[in-house]
C-alpha cells in the first residue's frame, strides 16, 4: 500500500489480532468451503453497516483471480477496525435478542464476529479499504494467510496505513486475492447463488455482481426462482386455507412454488431466511407425503423469530437451525404442516388442471362423458381416464393430450351413436335431441329429414309425404338403386332388382308409419315420461334411417 500515511506514531497502540493459531486455522479454512458462503459474508457485513449499495466484483482469471466486496455504508475508522473488526467471538448482541444497525433501520445478522476469518477459506489475502463516514481518512488494512498462520505468540500484526481521501466518500471495500480456486468464477452463477443466500428487500439495497468484462447481474429475491417454469404458487401465509392462521402468529411470511417439471435435487426444498440471511437450507421439515409431489416444490420462507431465540439456533455458517430446541421445534411443526397442506392443495390442482385438459380435448367434461357411453365400455372408460386424470400418473401435458384423443377415437362421448356411423344428414339432424335425451324428436327429426332429402334427389319438391314414396322408390319410382347393379359381366336378376326397389319403399313407409305419424298427436312430456321410444329404440331406428338414407345417395333416376 504505497502513498500512505503512516499511522504508527504518536502513543495510539498498535493494531493486534490475537489469537489461537490452531483455532484460527480451523475457523478460516474449514469453516466456509465455497465461494458464494463466504463472499456473503462480506456482503452481510456491508448490509449491517447500512450500505445502499454493494458490488461484488470479479477480477482477473484462472490463478490471479480476485474477488471485490465495495459498500457505500458508514465505514470502519481506525478504533473500529481495532475494537471491532479485529476482535474474534466478539458478541455484538450482548445481553439482547436483537441488534440493529446505526441508523437504527436494519436488524443485523453478525452475531459472532467469525464471518472475516471465513474469507481464509478462498482467499489467503486480504486487503481492506475503509472510511468512516464524517472522516477524511482512508484506513488500509492488509491481512495474509501465511503470516498469520506462522505468527508464533498469537498476536498477528497486520499490515496498516492511511491515506488522505475525500471526506464526502465513505464506505468499505475488501478484496480478497490469492484464491484457492483456479477455475474461472462466473458471475451469473455467483449472482444467482448469492440470491439464495439473502432476502434482503431489493428497495432497501442493491446487490450486484460484476463480472470481469464489466457485465452487472443484479442479485433479487426474484432470481433464485427465475429459472422455474411455475405451475402453481402460494403466497405465505395468505395462501393457505389451513395453516396460515398459525403461521402468520409465529410471523412467518414467503412464497412457495410447484414446478410444471420435476426439479433439480438442489432446487427441491424450501428456504429459511432470519434477518434477512439465509439460516436453513432447503428442506421440507420432516413433512410426510406418499407422492412425488416434493420433487416439483421449491421456495422460501422469511421466520426472523429464529434470530431472537437464545442461546442461538442459527448455525456459525448460517446453513441450518438447531431444530431440536423447543422454540425451534415448535416453528418446524408449523412448516411441516404447511408443506402437507401444500403437497395436498397441488394434487387437488393437478386433477383440477388434468380435468380440464381431458374437458378441452374431449370436447366434453369427462363425468359426463363416460355418463353418455351405454353399456359395458362404460367401467373401464371411466377407470382410463381416472388415471389419465390422477397425479400419480407421471405424464406430460402433451402425451396426456395424445392419450385422451386416442381415447376419444377408441370411446367417445356418445360412444355408441359414433359406432354406429350414421349418416352425417340422419346424425346432423339428430344429434342435439338424442343427447338431451328426447328421444322420440331425435326420431322425428331424422324422419323429417329424410323425407327432405328423398324430395330432393327425385326433384319433387312440393309432394307430400303420403304420396312421395310411391313416385320416389319402388319399381315403379323415379328414382332406382338397383340400376347401377346391372352393367358388367355379374348383374342382379330382374326379380332382385326389383325386390331390392320396392323393399327400400316398404322400410321407408315402415319408417314413417312407426315414427312420423303416430305419435304425432301425444303431448312431447307424456311419451317421454312414458318412456315409448327408449334410448336403443332410437339407436336402431336411426341405424335403420341411416341404411335407407345411403340408399338415397347411390339412386339414379330412371
Amino acid at each position: 500500500m504505497n502513498s500512505a500515511i503512516n499511522s504508527h506514531g504518536g502513543s495510539e497502540p498498535g493494531l493486534v489480532l490475537r489469537f489461537d493459531p490452531h483455532t484460527i486455522e480451523h475457523l478460516g479454512s474449514n469453516m466456509y468451503s465455497r465461494l458464494p458462503n463466504a463472499v456473503a459474508e462480506l456482503v452481510a457485513n456491508a448490509y449491517d453497516a447500512d450500505a445502499k449499495t454493494i458490488s461484488v466484483k470479479i477480477d482477473g482469471s484462472g490463478d490471479s483471480q480476485s474477488i471485490v466486496v465495495a459498500d457505500d455504508g458508514h465505514g470502519m475508522s481506525r478504533s473500529d477496525l481495532r475494537d471491532k473488526y479485529l476482535r474474534i467471538g466478539r458478541n455484538r448482541r450482548g445481553a439482547n435478542n436483537l441488534a440493529s444497525s446505526e441508523s437504527g433501520r436494519r436488524m443485523v445478522s453478525g452475531k459472532k464476529g467469525l464471518g472475516k476469518l471465513a474469507l481464509f477459506g478462498i482467499g489467503h489475502q486480504i486487503d481492506v479499504r475503509t472510511t468512516r463516514e464524517g472522516e477524511s481518512v482512508q484506513n488500509l488494512l492488509a491481512m495474509s494467510w501465511d503470516d498469520l498462520i506462522t505468527t508464533e505468540d498469537g498476536d498477528y500484526q497486520p499490515h496498516y496505513e492511511i491515506a488522505a481521501t475525500d471526506p464526502s466518500s465513505h464506505g468499505t471495500s475488501v478484496t480478497v486475492s490469492k484464491l484457492t480456486r483456479v477455475s474461472n468464477i462466473s458471475p451469473s452463477q455467483l449472482a444467482e447463488s448469492l440470491s439464495r443466500l439473502f432476502h434482503y428487500s431489493d428497495s432497501e439495497v442493491e446487490l450486484t455482481v460484476v463480472g470481469r468484462d464489466g457485465s452487472r447481474h443484479s442479485v433479487t429475491r426474484d432470481l433464485r426462482l427465475n429459472s422455474v417454469a411455475t405451475e402453481f404458487e402460494w403466497p405465505v401465509p395468505e395462501g393457505l386455507p389451513d395453516s396460515g392462521e398459525r403461521l402468520s402468529e409465529q410471523g412467518v411470511t414467503g412464497l412457495i412454488i410447484a414446478a410444471e417439471k420435476p426439479l433439480p435435487t438442489q432446487m427441491r426444498g424450501i428456504s429459511v431466511y432470519a434477518s434477512g440471511r439465509l439460516a436453513n437450507e432447503p428442506e421440507f421439515f420432516g413433512a410426510s407425503d406418499s407422492s412425488y409431489a416434493y420433487a416439483y416444490l421449491s421456495g422460501y420462507v422469511v421466520v426472523d423469530a429464529l434470530d431472537e431465540i437464545r442461546p442461538d439456533v442459527v448455525a456459525t455458517d448460517r446453513r441450518g437451525v438447531n431444530w431440536d430446541h423447543a422454540e425451534a421445534a415448535e416453528v418446524r411443526a408449523i412448516l411441516r404442516t404447511m408443506i402437507e397442506e401444500i403437497a395436498q392443495l397441488r394434487r387437488r390442482l393437478r386433477a383440477d388442471k388434468k380435468k380440464r385438459q381431458v374437458e378441452e380435448e374431449a370436447g366434453v367434461d369427462s363425468d359426463e362423458w363416460v355418463d353418455t357411453v351405454v353399456g359395458p365400455e362404460k367401467e373401464p372408460l371411466r377407470e382410463l381416464i381416472g388415471i389419465i386424470e390422477s397425479d400419480e400418473t407421471d405424464m406430460s401435458d402433451q402425451d396426456r393430450g395424445n392419450a385422451v384423443r386416442s381415447l376419444k377415437e377408441i370411446a367417445p362421448p356418445y360412444a355408441n351413436l359414433v359406432w354406429r356411423h350414421l349418416h352425417p344428414s340422419i346424425r346432423a339432424t339428430s344429434e342435439g335431441y338424442f343427447k338431451a335425451g328426447d328421444y322420440h324428436q331425435a326420431l322425428v327429426e331424422a324422419c323429417k329429414r329424410y323425407v327432405s332429402d328423398l324430395r330432393a334427389a327425385a326433384n319433387l319438391p312440393n309432394e307430400s309425404e303420403s304420396s312421395l314414396f310411391g313416385k320416389a322408390l319402388g319399381e315403379h319410382g323415379s328414382l332406382s338403386f338397383s340400376r347401377k347393379f346391372q352393367t358388367g359381366s355379374l348383374v342382379i336378376s330382374g326379380e332382385s332388382a326389383k325386390n331390392l326397389e320396392n323393399g327400400q319403399l316398404q322400410l321407408s313407409k315402415a319408417i314413417w308409419m312407426a315414427f312420423r305419424n303416430p305419435l304425432s298427436h301425444e303431448p312431447l312430456e307424456t311419451i317421454r315420461s312414458l318412456g315409448v321410444i327408449s334410448h336403443a329404440d332410437c339407436l336402431d331406428a336411426l341405424s335403420l334411417m341411416s341404411y335407407l338414407r345411403r340408399r338415397v345417395d347411390d339412386c339414379v333416376a330412371t
